[in-house]
């Protein structure tokens, strides 16, 4: 990463976890987030979603006995590559410290 590029302010989490993304078409896209911030997140998916556009995200995080589903997370597309969409949340994401906390879980779980 060139730091003199980053323009994000705020701190990434590497985390791999599921995310749907649809459009108001209600068309459904599935992706895997890489990384994500109180502001936004990087997401690998196949599907060629347009930059400008915004689009309502739900990320899903397993555990081993019950799942939890964030959703209604609105997102605009502003940069994509061919395997992967960088998403501005409209609203600060407020429940990044959960993210968190699953992350531990998970790290805890392949020890």
């Amino acid at each position: 990463m060139n730091i003199a590029n980053e323009k994000r302010e705020t701190t990434r989490l590497t985390i791999e976890t599921a995310v749907l993304i649809s459009d108001k078409a209600e068309n459904i896209f599935r992706g895997k987030i890489q990384n994500l911030s109180a502001t936004g997140a990087l997401i690998k998916t196949s599907e060629h979603l347009e930059s400008g556009i915004k689009y309502c995200l739900s990320i899903e995080l397993r555990g081993g006995s019950s799942n939890l589903i964030i959703n209604d997370l609105m997102a605009t597309v502003v940069r994509h590559t061919s395997d992967s969409v960088a998403v501005e949340f409209t609203d600060t994401m407020e429940w990044l410290t959960l993210f968190y906390i699953y992350r531990r879980k998970l790290n805890s779980d392949q020890e």
